[in-house]
């Protein structure tokens, strides 16, 4: 991949895009309004414990989770943990025509929802389109398992990764990190985390709608935080989940494995090559477009694209939504001109 002499970023019309003009793609309306007629048949989580909710979020994902792509393989293992941790529970998935390597995928859902099996389209979808395994964690949720916890078990598969790399040829390749929202954080984390001790780290990371500063109130959580689909009000909870305490010079939100954003200059120049990938209609936009700037501050290489007319998520919805299955061809595109 050549590296283009007009920076990613620059190319994006933030203005525009939080404009009242930018709205739901025709595609993403439909999408948009069966998700709330099929809402309507569910209890109120309002009145609900958080096993209860997460049963419920268990329940939308099977709407995306239906005739789920082929894999030669899909062995569901245990990782050993560091620190004498539980266990790690991840999901080994082999496509057919597998190339030496392997990718750890991080599942989103907040920190707080989600498995291995409520996002089990995106790392098989992944697998297939770049043709090499994908490791899919299962790391420990919040708020019983507040930061470093779900952190560590990424970092305890990714490094099982590196360990079967250095014995087994089927692996022997380029080992890379990927994850959505909340997993996007964990997987850029782990990168720095491997990187800060001097450890081998990811030869390139694919980040799709990430989290990546503990602030919300920036222009797009203002402008996309309610209304469509991820709101401001739950992302609030969620940091607060993941990392207790507050705001503050001593809060661990100012950690650059919490907050990538706050990361300083050295510690963001030694990152691999990054994919950046955000859905125009998200509260998250500008944490996307924030870390590509400052990515472009320190001269790490890197792509970014913003999905127009599509909510946070929405690459779990390939069945019902082209712009979905565009952005995959685009992540095969950045896979293939880095570690091709």
């Amino acid at each position: 991949m050549s590296v283009s002499t007009v920076s990613p970023v620059t190319k994006i019309d933030l203005n525009r895009l939080l404009s009242s003009q930018s709205g739901r793609s025709e595609e993403m309306e439909a999408v948009w309004q069966f998700i709330l007629a099929e809402d309507k048949k569910l209890p109120d989580q309002s009145k609900m414990t958080l096993p209860e909710q997460r049963q419920v979020f268990g329940l939308r994902a099977r709407r995306w989770n239906s005739d789920l792509p082929e894999l030669s393989s899909c062995e569901r293992i245990a990782i050993r943990a560091i620190d004498n941790a539980p266990d790690v529970a991840a999901d080994l998935m082999t496509p057919e025509g597998a190339q030496p390597g392997c990718l750890v995928y991080v599942h989103g859902g907040g920190w707080a929802f989600g498995s291995i099996d409520t996002h089990a389209r995106i790392p098989r979808t992944l697998a297939n389109a770049l043709k090499v395994r994908v490791l899919s964690v299962e790391y420990r949720l919040t708020p019983e398992h507040p930061y470093p916890a779900p952190l560590e078990d990424c970092v305890s598969a990714w490094r099982w990764v590196v360990q079967q790399a250095q014995a087994k040829q089927e692996f022997d390749g380029p080992l890379t990190v990927s994850g959505d929202s909340a997993g996007a954080n964990l997987a850029l984390a782990t990168i720095m985390h491997e990187q800060r001790g001097h450890r081998r780290a990811p030869d390139a990371g694919m980040l799709f709608y990430g989290v990546y500063g503990s602030e919300t109130d920036t222009p797009s959580y203002e402008r996309f935080g309610e209304g469509y689909g991820l709101a401001r009000i739950g992302m609030e909870k969620f940091i607060d989940w993941y990392a207790p305490g507050g705001s503050g010079p001593d809060s661990l939100r100012e950690d650059a494995l919490i907050s990538p954003l706050k990361a300083p200059e050295a510690m963001l120049a030694r990152l691999p090559p990054l994919y950046l990938c955000a859905a125009g209609l998200d509260p998250l936009l500008c944490d996307t477009v924030n870390i590509a700037r400052r990515l472009d501050e320190v001269g790490v290489r890197y792509d970014v694209n913003v999905h127009e007319g599509v909510h946070h998520g929405f690459m779990q919805i390939t069945q019902r939504l082209s712009e979905a299955r565009r952005a995959y061809d685009l992540v095969k595109g950045f896979y293939e001109g880095v570690v091709g």
